[in-house]
This record gives structure tokens, sequence and C-alpha cells, in this order.
């Protein structure tokens, strides 16, 4: 009898949800040392029946070294949030700060990133601000190509931890917020443009409860 409740609370406490996200990232090249980033971001609704949100994120970079980078940046996010008999439009800003770390372990490309965010959700009339800390992880591991890997197959790893670091209260009253887990296999058309598709387990903590996505991915990348 109390598994069969531990186990209710649990299954009314967590929900699962099927998406579909379509991401598109560019780097402009603006001189040695630095360069234009830009992304934007679209994603559905649960069942992918609609689409919900939009990101679109922006910033400045300068390179530290051919490894090192760190970055100062902007994002907009605005999300159609199921409401009584209509969709509700909810906004957040974004103030970023990042460093990243690209590195060759022979032809496989690691990549490290840390993201420091502040964040403005409107919530009625008003915003709340909290910061949020991103871990990133990834590896990108060709599968077939030439030498240099500037064409061929790749299969990409990745991973993205998300906590509250201020003002937690605001959002949803936890240290851990979400987590991103994510497989992939893409084609490097050159060394400007890759793409890419792949699957996401998407863990995020609400006020009320957990809820786990199923995601899947169309990603391209360019570089100019």
């Amino acid at each position: 009898m109390l598994t069969f409740l531990i186990f209710q609370k649990v299954s009314f406490c967590q929900l699962t949800e099927t998406q579909g996200w379509f991401f598109l990232s560019h780097t402009q090249k603006l001189s040695k040392k630095w360069d234009g980033l830009a992304d934007i971001q679209l994603r559905s609704a649960d069942k992918i029946i609609r689409f919900q949100t939009v990101l679109v994120r922006g910033a400045l970079s300068y390179n530290i070294s051919d490894e090192h980078a760190v970055a100062i940046g902007y994002a907009y996010k605005g999300d159609w949030e199921e409401g009584e008999n209509k969709l509700n439009y909810q906004i957040e800003h974004r103030i970023y700060q990042q460093y990243l770390y690209n590195h060759n372990i022979k032809r496989t490309e690691l990549n490290v990133r840390f993201r420091l965010e502040q964040r403005f959700v409107k919530e009625l009339e008003a915003f709340n601000f909290s910061q949020r800390l991103r871990g990133f992880l990834s590896f990108q591991i060709p599968l077939s190509g030439n030498k240099d890997f500037s064409k061929g197959l790749y299969t990409g790893i990745q991973n993205e931890l998300f906590v509250n670091v201020q003002h937690k209260e605001n959002v949803n009253n936890s240290f851990f917020d979400q987590n991103r887990a994510y497989i992939s296999a893409g084609y490097r058309w050159s060394k400007k443009i890759d793409t890419e598709i792949g699957y996401m387990y998407w863990r995020q903590k609400e006020k009320d409860e957990t809820t786990t996505s199923n995601v899947v991915q169309l990603m391209i990348t360019t570089k100019l």
C-alpha cells in the first residue's frame, strides 16, 4: 500500500512531453580577435501540435587564443502558454556572460562552456529577476571524412546542466533548474556548415512538478 501511494505521488508530480526543436546557430568572423554570435531556436508544444517558443540570442565574443574565448550577449524568449480558452504570451529577457574552451583531441572536437545568465521573467505586470549558471560539455566525433575533417559524417554527444544561483524563489524555488542530455548524427558539408538531427532527454524543475521531455532537434551550424 505504501509503495502504491509513493508511486502515485511520483506519477502525479512528473509529466512527460514530446517536442520538436529547430536550432540555427551562426558565428560571424569580425576580425582576428572578435566574433559575432547569433542563435535562433523554435520549439513546439507537447506532441508537436503547435508552435510554442521562440528564442533569439546574440553576443559579441573575444578570442583570447585559438582555444579560449569570452563573450557577452542578450537573449529574448517568448512562450505561448495555454490559459483559459486562449494562449497567453510570456516573455523573458536575458543578459549573459560566457567562457568557451575549444580543443581538438586528434579529430574529435571538445567544447566546454560556462554561461552566467541574468534573467528577467515577466509575471503579470512585473519582471522577476534571477541568475542562473549553465555548464556545457560536448564532443563531436568524426565517423568518416578527410584528415582535417572539413567534410564528412559525425556523431555528437553533449550534456548541459542549469542551476539557479540567485533568487531561485522567483523561478522554481530550486537550486537545480534543468538538465539536457543530447546525442546526434550529423554531416559536415564544409568548415562553414554542419547539419545534424538528434535526440534530447530534457528534465526541468517547475515550482509544482518536474517535467521530462523527449525532444527531436534539427540543428544547422554556420560559420563565416
